[in-house]
């Protein structure tokens, strides 16, 4: 029997927060290609979850109108991990014993990536994580997890990069959560500085449910600290931002790619003006150069049919769309649905054209993510969800 799993819609002001739904559905029947999707649709990444939901939902319907994957039908199970790296423990193993998922996608979130990866890895299904900590994808240790989002240590090296090159400031600054996200983008950057012969000035960590970083502004003041590489969600970026300013702390910040969450847009205002994140290059513009035709096009089409519920976080909801044809490429290609089969058949993609990017895996390399598709640029500012790359920035 086929399965057919439901969302919940609740309004949460004028967002929309999408929750997993309580309905008992029967198991994903022979005729099905059954993935499960373990995101954030409550808490600090509901925006990313969000963005998910609503990219999958417009892709499957025009997958399984079709045809769906060489005549089966494409199904796919959503459940919320609220945030919360033990509510993704128990969604992965729902889907994994309940529903024996094909295969699991999603995480958003680093620390609940850390937590699920190694359930998914044991029962020897394929596991595509969205989450940047670069440790979660290691061939020898996770070997059927596969990434095609940015990796920590990469958004890391071309932050550094262009923070040095183009003579930002000489006493580089670092601000950080105490999760797992904050603490490998904290290593990460603390690597790619000492490719520069340099060193942090200065290290303000902060406990994710903080909302005053006066102090930490102040410490970092006080270390003459002249550029700030910050790494943690939206939400809590917004609140340092805020922060800063009202201590007068006014120096170029650059953050990762979690600064371009949702929340950090409605909750920084003018005090993130200057903050700029990395981002895929593909949805930014320059003062000379447009946004690429696919992905106006792309952002049209997803708010045709989302209207004002549409995610602001949609540049992921196109890293999705990418994400989940390839999983729909490699499946086509596999010799059978067996984890095994399908980690071959992911490990022999190459140069897969998406809108963000060309993305090959191997069996050495699970990262499909090329630096060419990374770029940095000012959170606040864009027209139509299309990001403006900092000056000097392809």
């Amino acid at each position: 029997m086929r399965s057919v799993q439901k969302m919940l819609r609740v309004g949460l002001g004028a967002a929309t927060v999408l929750a997993a739904a309580l309905v008992v559905v029967p198991a994903a029947g022979a005729e099905d290609f059954t993935i499960g999707v373990i995101n954030s649709m409550t808490g600090v990444g509901a925006d990313l979850g969000i963005a998910s939901q609503q990219s999958v939902d417009l892709a499957v319907e025009k997958i399984n109108g079709a045809g769906g994957i060489k005549g089966m039908h494409l199904n796919v199970i959503f459940r919320d991990d609220e945030s919360n790296p033990q509510k993704g423990v128990a969604a992965a193993h729902e889907l994994l014993q309940r529903y024996h998922v094909n295969m699991i996608m999603g995480t958003n979130l680093t620390n609940v990536a850390f937590a699920v990866a190694p359930i998914v890895n044991e029962a020897k299904v394929p596991f595509i994580t969205m989450a940047t900590g670069s440790a979660l994808v290691d061939t020898k240790k996770f070997p059927y997890t596969f990434r095609t989002n940015m990796p920590t240590d990469l958004e890391a090296k071309t932050l550094i990069g262009y923070v040095v090159d183009k003579a930002i400031g000489k006493k580089p600054g670092l601000l950080v959560d105490t999760t797992a996200l904050g603490q490998s983008g904290a290593q990460a950057i603390r690597n790619a500085l000492k490719t520069r012969n340099m060193e942090p000035a200065a290290y303000e960590a902060f406990d994710p449910s903080d909302t005053d970083l006066s102090a930490q502004g102040v410490r970092l003041q006080k270390a003459g600290v002249d550029v700030l590489l910050a790494w943690s969600n939206g939400a809590q970026l917004a609140h340092a931002a805020r922060s800063f300013q009202t201590i007068g702390f006014d120096v170029p910040v650059f953050g990762n790619f979690g600064t371009h969450q949702e929340a950090f847009i409605n909750l920084a205002g003018p005090a993130g003006a200057k903050w700029a994140a990395t981002i895929y290059r593909a949805t930014t513009r320059s003062d000379t150069e447009p946004a690429p035709a696919d992905i106006v096009a792309y952002y049209a089409k997803m708010k045709q049919r989302w209207g004002d519920k549409l995610s602001a976080s949609v540049e992921l909801s196109a890293m999705w769309d990418d994400m989940l044809h390839i999983v729909v490429d490699a499946v086509s290609r596999a010799k059978s649905q067996d984890g095994d089969a399908l980690k071959a058949a992911l490990e022999e993609t190459r140069n897969f054209k998406g809108m963000l990017a060309n993305f090959s895996f191997s069996p050495d390399n699970h990262d499909a993510f090329p630096p060419s598709a990374i770029t940095i640029a000012y959170v606040l500012g864009g027209t139509d969800n299309i990001r403006r790359r900092v000056p000097g920035m392809p």
